[in-house]
């Protein structure tokens, strides 16, 4: 029994020491394979970098304009401030804000019209009066001419009997004497006459005014169009001249706006054109109808104009933004966030096996987010639009 004993003793402790020579071997086998994973990463970074992921855009041609932005003014190209012909108490006004009305149809306002209708009438009483006179003068110097043809027959006959000294100095004298004062007579009725005819020409005048008074009481719209500003309300005592109404026409917009001097020579009516816009919305392009004649010589500058024509975007009294266009050419164009300052050069990264290839460029015109290439690439070029603030000269890339 004891020696059994002894030999189960023994048999655990082998047992023991199995379990444990095992389990060495087991870290072993752990530690080496543990090891062999920690060396993988170092392996990778032999084999370099990990490549920056990147988009390209193929450099390729484009149109390119010369521009020269400049903000200016819409003003209705026909429009027409109304103002009151006669004085007087507004009697009706028809029209107010924004009113379409028609050239010479619509009736627009009226001054008092009874102040006027008895100017008239006292004005044709008047001339009814100068035209009896001047029938009176004329009779009385009819008259007074048949009295003084009759005096110069007697006197020129008494004259003839003088001189042979058939009638006495006494006789002769009478005749002479009443042919002077009918000669004076003449005159005097002559001037009368006249007198009577310029105030009768006076008394046709001032009827036609108040005729033309009572006439332009009533005011018709000179222009089609919309009124835009009412001054007036009834019951007013309006002055002659008084400006009632403004009426512009929105179908004929002229766009205007200043340039500076140095672009005098470049700008021809009908040749030059300038897209527009107002509020953030463009209205269209349109050539220039109007270049000043002269230039601002204090502020150096000169006035352009347009035409808009029934686009109910031009909006009269608004300001635009005018873009002029003065050469339009063809150019290699990439994007504006391609082209990167470095150390006052001016450079892109170009896709190439793989790599990005750090390239200096010269620049021209930029338009819409694109920029002209004069040199340094070449149409269909690789250009990266994204990831090129990353980049490096020789980093690998991944193209997206």
């Amino acid at each position: 029994m004891r020696q059994n004993s002894v030999f189960h003793s023994g048999s655990q402790a082998a047992r023991r020491r199995m379990r444990r020579g095992a389990g060495f071997a087991l870290l072993l086998l752990a530690a080496g394979c543990g090891g062999g994973k920690a060396d993988a990463p170092d392996a990778a970074a032999a084999d370099g970098q990990a490549a920056l992921p990147v988009k390209v855009v193929p450099a390729a041609p484009r149109d390119f304009e010369r521009r020269f932005a400049v903000q200016g003014t819409l003003e209705s190209k026909y429009y027409a401030n109304v103002a009151a012909r006669v004085g007087g108490n507004l009697d009706a006004i028809w029209v107010d804000d924004g009113d379409r009305v028609e050239a010479g149809q619509t009736r627009l306002f009226q001054i008092d019209p009874v102040t006027l209708s008895n100017a008239v009438v006292s004005a044709e009483k008047n001339l009814a009066v100068a035209r009896a006179t001047l029938r009176v003068s004329e009779a009385a110097a009819d008259k007074a001419e048949t009295e003084f043809r009759k005096a110069e027959l007697d006197y020129n006959r008494y004259a003839r009997l003088h001189e042979k000294g058939t009638v006495t100095d006494n006789e002769y004298e009478t005749y002479a004497t009443a042919h002077a004062a009918g000669k004076a007579d003449v005159r005097l009725a002559r001037a009368q006459v006249d007198l009577a005819a310029a105030q009768t020409g006076q008394a046709e005048a001032a009827l036609q005014t108040a005729r033309k008074n009572l006439e332009d009481a009533l005011i018709v719209a000179p222009v089609s169009g919309v009124v835009s500003k009412r001054n007036a309300e009834p019951g007013e005592q309006i002055a002659v001249g008084q400006t009632l109404l403004r009426i512009d026409d929105p179908s004929v917009v002229e766009a205007s706006a200043y340039l500076p001097a140095q672009f005098y020579p470049e700008v021809a009516a009908g040749k030059t054109t300038f897209a527009l816009a107002a509020n953030g919305k463009p209205i269209g392009r349109y050539p220039a109808a109007y270049r000043s004649p002269t230039i601002d010589t204090t502020l150096r500058t000169f006035e352009v104009k347009g035409l808009v024509r029934d686009n109910p975007l031009a909006v009269p009294g608004d300001m635009a933004d005018f873009t002029f266009v003065f050469e339009t050419r063809k150019g290699l164009a990439v994007p504006d966030v391609s082209v990167l300052e470095r150390l006052d050069r001016k450079v892109v990264f170009v896709e190439k096996d793989g790599k990005a290839r750090m390239t200096d460029v010269k620049t021209g015109l930029r338009n819409d987010g694109w920029t002209e290439i004069l040199e340094g690439l070449a149409e269909g070029d690789r250009v990266l639009s994204e990831g090129q603030s990353q980049a490096t000269d020789g980093i690998k890339v991944d193209v997206k």
